[in-house]
């Protein structure tokens, strides 16, 4: 009796940077997600102590090209980066940060992402060009840089908001005091002012990774009626496509809503 064979199905090996200083929800999101097995790797982006001095963020190429390296060692297909500010403070351009995705993936001979090209190409999937930025948890600093890096790609620029300016923190200090842990109505009261702002906006960027948005970006959306980009839906997004993996729930926002296996 002849026996057929099974189906050849090859489990495909993500390999994941975490940012520095952080617990790193995107391996277990992803994983939820996914309607099949998917291996997940994971390593921290070194150096040990971190201080997320702009000094430091600008010179970080070489710490993510080494864990990186250690991910394809480890057999991964596809290496994420997670943390967009990576790529944008890298050169404060949308080129310069593509560069920087390309150097890394031709270093380690395997497709890489970088959360904050991640984010280029939804902004581009979407085809938006007037937008209203919230960067809620981002210090004066950082909001500034935020904007010299958007300057260089095609949008109309409504306005930026962060959680100070809106009132919902007495300080920056009571932010920074948070370390990334914001309710859901808390981030919600937030993209909300900042939408109310501009309501001609065809589209709301949100930045930062530590704000996350799985479960509150199709409610923002049918609400807003336009579509919200935030990193960690961008980087899941950037990369179901890359890896080829439907993401079945389709209340997870307009860009989960179109992954589609080729």
């Amino acid at each position: 009796m002849k026996t057929l064979s099974s189906p050849s199905f090859t489990i495909p090996k993500l390999g994941i940077i975490a940012a520095p200083g952080w617990i790193d929800p995107t391996a277990r999101e992803f994983s939820s997600l996914c309607n099949q097995s998917i291996d997940i790797a994971q390593t921290i982006m070194p150096p040990v102590g971190f201080d997320y001095s702009f000094e430091q963020i600008e010179q970080v190429e070489p710490h993510i090209e080494t864990a990186a390296q250690l991910l394809k060692e480890a057999g991964s297909d596809l290496i994420i980066q997670v943390g967009p500010a990576f790529a944008y403070f890298n050169d404060y351009t949308a080129a310069g940060a593509r560069s920087l995705q390309q150097r890394l993936t031709d270093a380690c001979g395997c497709k890489v992402i970088l959360n904050g090209v991640a984010v280029l190409d939804a902004i581009q999937d979407l085809a938006c060009k007037r937008v209203i930025l919230a960067c809620p948890y981002y210090d004066e600093q950082w909001k500034s840089r935020f904007l010299t890096f958007l300057q260089s790609v095609d949008l109309v620029i409504e306005g930026c908001q962060t959680f100070t300016e809106q009132g919902l923190f007495a300080s920056q200090q009571e932010v920074n005091a948070r370390h990334y842990h914001f309710s859901e109505k808390e981030i919600k009261q937030s993209i909300r002012l900042a939408r109310a702002s501009a309501p001609n906006a065809e589209m709301v960027i949100v930045g930062g990774a530590g704000l996350r948005f799985l479960n509150i970006i199709e409610g923002l959306e049918q609400e807003f009626g336009v579509p919200v980009v935030s990193a960690d839906v961008a980087l899941h997004w950037a990369t179901a496509k890359a890896l080829n993996i439907e993401i079945r729930d389709k209340h997870l926002g307009r860009l989960l809503r179109t992954t589609k296996p080729s």
